[in-house]
Order: structure tokens, then C-alpha cells, then sequence
């Protein structure tokens, strides 16, 4: 969807980040780290992984310590866990991260249950760190459906003046734009939760590609 080569990336080669992650400092001090996971998409066994085992169950969130974006396109693949019960975990893309307020956007998968979703909202003390939804897309608005199964799928994200298409697999999910001008500009990051209580959550990401806009 981008052409031209990203100035901003991380594949984990090796199971070594390429970039320098840095725990959330309004979260339990989890932090994104390197691991070796055959199933990778880019081929090669290196992966990204943050979960949120630092106090047991918790939200956790990692982010890259770029320059602060506002404008730009990301894609990434992320490991989608699907979960069976109304409680699983929750897999996810943050963006304009805003280290000092504690606001962030993020894009999660939530596959458990008996409405399986991915979602846009708006997160952090403005919120008392409850989901504010800008959307929610749901069986058939999901492209080719909601995964029945654990696995890779590939995350875009497309910022520009205040607003944000989201796209899952290379098709675009309907809706947008939407407005996304409660934080101005901030950072990349991975996320994980639990949803429905305390529980264990982890998040994988590879092949991370982000081109800022001017």
C-alpha cells in the first residue's frame, strides 16, 4: 500500500529489536522484546513480543522511541489470538502516544467471545484507561471474516489531518475517516490486555513499516 522504503522498521532479525522500545511510563513497566517464532511471516524466525506479565494481568504497552508522529502510514503484521470464552486476550497497535498526558489511540483485535471484533478507540486517564470506541467492526464488516483460528494478520494504519483509515489484511474497513485530534502527535507502540478480568496476554508484531508524512 506504500511505496519506497520505510524510515521507520523493525523486523526483529535474530530475535534482536532494531529499534529502541521503551516500557509506558504510566503502565506496570512491560517492554517489548525480541524472541524467535518460526511461524514468522517475513520468513525469518525473529518476532517482536510485549506481555503483561510484570504485576499479573494488566494492560500492557510498548512503544518505540522515535521522533513524536503525527501524520503516516504504518503496516505491520500482528498475531491475532483467538480465544474460545467470553475472556481473552487483546492484540494491538497504539499510535500517537502521548507519554505525558498517558492518551494514546490504538487499533486491537478482540477475537473471543460470541461477537468476535476488531476496534479503534481512544485510551488513557482521559478515559480512566477505559476503550472510548471510534469503531467497532463485526462479523461480515471484518474482511473475509472473523478468524477462527490463532495467526498472522497484517494491520495498515493511515494518519493524515486529524484523521485515521484502518485498514486489516490490505482492505480497507468502512467507516472512516475518523477523527482522531484528542492528541496531536505521539509515538508507535505494541499493546496487550486481558479482557474480563485478570489474565495473561501477549502480543506479537513483525515486520513493522512506518513512513511518516511531512
Amino acid at each position: 500500500m506504500h511505496s519506497g522504503e520505510a524510515s521507520i522498521r523493525d523486523s526483529f532479525t535474530n530475535a534482536r529489536p532494531e529499534l529502541d522500545w521503551l516500557p509506558y511510563p504510566n503502565f506496570n513497566q512491560d517492554n517489548l522484546r525480541g524472541t524467535i517464532d518460526e511461524t514468522s511471516p517475513e520468513g525469518e524466525p525473529g518476532v517482536g513480543v510485549l506481555d503483561n506479565k510484570n504485576v499479573g494481568g494488566f494492560a500492557a504497552l510498548s512503544y518505540a522511541a522515535t521522533t513524536s508522529l503525527s501524520d503516516f502510514y504504518l503496516e505491520t503484521w500482528i498475531y491475532a489470538q483467538v480465544a474460545r470464552g467470553e475472556k481473552g486476550p487483546l492484540n494491538g497497535i497504539a499510535f500517537r502516544i502521548d507519554t505525558v498526558s498517558g492518551n494514546f489511540y490504538r487499533v486491537a483485535t478482540q477475537l473471543m467471545g460470541s461477537e468476535p471484533a476488531l476496534s479503534l478507540a481512544y485510551v488513557g486517564k482521559e478515559t480512566n484507561h477505559y476503550p472510548e470506541y471510534l469503531a467497532r467492526w463485526k462479523g461480515a464488516e471484518i474482511p473475509g471474516g472473523a478468524p477462527q483460528s490463532s495467526g498472522w494478520q497484517k494491520i495498515a494504519i493511515s494518519v493524515q489531518d486529524g484523521k485515521a483509515e484502518i485498514y486489516w489484511n490490505e482492505t480497507k474497513l468502512p467507516g472512516g475517516p475518523f477523527p482522531i485530534d484528542r492528541v496531536q502527535s505521539g509515538y508507535i507502540g505494541v499493546y496487550a490486555n486481558f479482557v474480563g478480568g485478570l489474565g495473561h496476554a501477549e502480543t506479537k508484531v513483525d515486520g513493522l513499516r512506518v513512513w511518516p508524512r511531512k
